[in-house]
């Protein structure tokens, strides 16, 4: 019998899609991501504003590579942050620009505490929800937990589950917590908007 999705909502900032989509569609994700494996595309994932990028693998050690706008998997997160918005913020929104493809490996894949809130190329628009598919079985690594901090200070942990959609406020700390074996892969986007006033 086919597992109904569920919906969680964690304290306004985030809401959980868990396992909406279907694994067949996750398969063809993660064969695409693992032809970026075997051209060596991923690069070093960088920190800081889109013009002032640095290295800094104490803050962040991951690997990344980009799918445009063109790309299938925008659709999806395109439906579930738009469902989610409906639900939750109703903000103003108008571009989702493309998909960062991550990759956190062992020993020390991770992302300190950090929101998203404020970058875009162009000065009208600003990041204002974000999202996050897992790609990857919890079976497949350990650690990697994408943690939030809710609007009252308290810890929240998405859920790990394989084709989960998590939505985000983009203003929210959040960080991936060091992967300490096997790898993690994600897909995460934004939705951008006019300045909030």
């Amino acid at each position: 019998m086919e597992k109904k999705p569920t919906v969680v909502k964690a304290q306004i900032p985030c809401v959980f899609y868990q396992e909406v989509i279907p694994p067949k569609l996750v398969d063809l994700m993660v064969e695409e991501v693992e032809k970026i494996n075997e051209k060596n595309g991923f690069e070093d994932a960088k920190t800081g504003s889109l013009d002032k990028a640095v290295l800094d693998t104490k803050t962040r050690n991951s690997k990344i590579k980009w799918w445009y706008e063109s790309h299938w998997v925008c659709s999806v997160f395109s439906h579930y942050i738009g469902i989610a918005n409906k639900q939750q913020w109703e903000y103003d929104l108008n571009t989702l620009l493309g998909i960062q493809v991550s990759k956190y490996e062992a020993p020390d894949g991770h992302y300190r505490w950090h929101s998203d809130y404020g970058t875009s190329q162009n000065s009208e628009f600003t990041r204002k929800l974000s999202a996050s598919l897992l790609l990857t079985d919890p079976s497949e690594y350990e650690g990697g937990d994408l943690e939030f901090m809710d609007y009252h200070g308290n810890n929240v942990f998405a859920p790990k589950q394989r084709g989960s959609i998590i939505v985000f406020d983009s203003r929210v700390p959040h960080r991936v917590t060091p992967v300490t074996k096997g790898k993690r892969y994600s897909l995460v986007t934004w939705m951008y908007g006019p300045k909030l006033k």
